[in-house]
């Protein structure tokens, strides 16, 4: 149970960790577009910052998608942590004798 408790906090950790840095990108990618739409397009902007701007998108994407893939994974567990445990001998020694044929 410990260890599936440290489980959750590292993965609770990494969550917001990415979730974090994903807005910061996403911050980043709004500053860089206003500038842009600001400025004199074709004078000011040039294509290597129109790539650095494709970049921080794709980024924040990632960032995004990792955080959504932990959030999914920490939902399980959590659901492992919810549901009690049964003994499996026992539980198996129900099921047998439900499984016996009735005499008659």
């Amino acid at each position: 149970m410990k260890a599936l408790q440290e489980k959750i906090e590292w993965y609770t950790f990494w969550y917001w960790v990415y979730w974090l840095f994903s807005l910061v990108v996403l911050l980043g990618v709004v500053v860089l577009g206003i500038f842009f739409y600001f400025t004199d397009f074709q004078d000011v902007v040039t294509v290597s910052q129109l790539f650095l701007l494709l970049l921080l998108m794709i980024l924040a994407l990632y960032l995004r998608l990792t955080a959504l893939y932990y959030h999914n994974v920490l939902m399980k567990l959590k659901q492992q942590t919810a549901q009690p445990r049964r003994p499996r001998g026992h539980s198996r020694s129900q099921s047998q004798e439900r499984r016996k044929p009735n005499e008659g």
